[in-house]
């Protein structure tokens, strides 16, 4: 509303091309991992977890680039009432119930984006264990059923509420 449609369409491509960087590195790690799982053992693995969230996350927003704004607007209202030279513009729409591709993208960014922090907060956790308490490398491992349950329950329940309240934005 406050940006000419030429800055939209520069803000639009700028984000699209960094959220393609973000899953060409991404997809890397993953791909790396998959080649060799032994590699990354703990406290690094997290990283390849916070990989994945941000993989998904790009793809999420190239997908929002590609489908335009049929992913989150609707269309001008149809004014009845002669406004003069206004330009009637799209909004956006909120609520879960208005578009399908607006839920599944919400969903895809709300739960990886709380999954990647829940990753980060792992991450240091196992970096504090391993360099701070000298924890082995098989210590941690053992424990890292916890790190899946915070990391993957958590953000689940959070993307959950949010849908049943129907709070998507």
């Amino acid at each position: 509303m406050f940006f000419s449609e030429n800055e939209r369409t520069v803000l639009k491509y700028w984000v699209g091309s960094w959220a393609a960087v973000c899953v060409a590195s991404c997809l890397f790690t993953v791909l790396t991992f998959l080649i060799d799982s032994s590699r990354f053992r703990y406290p690094e693995r997290p990283i390849v977890f916070l990989s994945v969230c941000y993989l998904i996350v790009g793809c999420a927003y190239v997908a929002g680039l590609g489908a335009g704004d049929l992913v989150a607007c609707r269309e001008p209202f149809q004014s009845h009432i002669k406004i003069g030279r206004m330009q009637m513009l799209s909004t956006i729409t909120q609520g879960h119930r208005q578009s399908t591709l607006c839920t599944v993208l919400f969903m895809a960014l709300y739960f990886c984006c709380m999954a990647a922090f829940a990753w980060w907060a792992c991450l240091a956790l196992a970096w504090f264990l391993a360099a701070g308490l000298k924890w082995g490398h098989e210590a941690i491992e053992n424990r890292s059923h916890l790190f899946h349950l915070v990391a993957w329950a958590i953000p689940a329940v959070q993307t959950i509420f949010v849908l049943a309240l129907g709070k998507v934005e």
